[in-house]
């Protein structure tokens, strides 16, 4: 969630996206609450109350800015940006940045956090040279997180494809790019996709593993079952067959 304080004479706006970000422009904490509250009975895996990323960024409406100044880089500052007004095309590219960051917080969490169950199964492999059944389990639900954290910041966040609303007009598109760099988004998703690929690199060195596990079980499957056999030749040969199968 990116977070405002309230300004009177100022329009209130909330932007919902899919993947779970939201933003508030010019909206009390109580009433961010209440609409969170709300949001949260049509979706499914919300986090706990207390537990969301959160990014607070000041907007700053200065009527009848010149052409020079809204192309200048003093549009954008460190803690806000300027805007000549609070418009939809403006709260577009905002809060596309502020979702964004929120968005890229949550996931490079919950990658660490695979991380770290990798990190277990590691130890846990260095000390018995075997992967147990539990473990399997486990490796493959990061797997499969992992290959869902890297879809959904390229399909749903989107994070290397350019604002349509910057796109068609100039006067946002200073906005857009000088938030895109003030909050590292390139950089940021970056160090995910790098996390991220740590984790592939992992993956498959436990699924290796797994493997030689499985080609050394089917290996002992086929000398026990080659043992057998020998063992029904020699009886064969030596007549004892013919007793056990006669009862004799």
């Amino acid at each position: 969630m990116a977070l405002s304080s309230v300004s009177p004479g100022v329009d209130r706006y909330v932007t919902i996206f899919r993947y779970g970000s939201v933003v508030f422009f010019n909206v009390s904490w109580k009433e961010q609450r209440e609409i969170i509250a709300e949001i949260k009975k049509y979706s499914k895996d919300s986090i706990s109350i207390g537990f969301e990323q959160r990014e607070k960024y000041e907007i700053a409406i200065k009527p009848g800015m010149t052409e020079a100044e809204i192309e200048s880089d003093d549009v954008i500052k460190g803690d806000y940006a300027r805007v000549a007004q609070l418009n939809m095309n403006n709260v577009a590219v905002i809060s596309t940045i502020m979702s964004q960051t929120v968005a890229l917080d949550s996931y490079n969490v919950t990658v660490e956090e695979l991380l770290a169950a990798l990190e277990q199964i590691n130890e846990n492999v260095k000390k018995t040279g075997r992967i147990a059944n539990d473990e399997k389990e486990a490796l493959f639900k990061v797997v499969a997180q992992s290959n869902s954290i890297f879809n959904d910041m390229l399909t749903k966040v989107r994070v290397k494809e350019r604002s349509d609303t910057a796109w068609n007009y100039a006067q946002c598109d200073r906005v857009y790019e000088g938030m895109k760099e003030e909050f590292e988004v390139d950089e940021r998703f970056s160090h995910v996709v790098f996390k991220l690929n740590l984790i592939q690199q992992n993956a498959k060195f436990f699924l290796d593993v797994l493997h030689n596990q499985k080609s050394n079980a089917l290996e002992w499957i086929i000398i026990v079952l080659i043992g057998f056999e020998c063992g029904l030749m020699l009886m064969d040969m030596s007549g004892m067959g013919t007793m056990l199968l006669s009862g004799s």
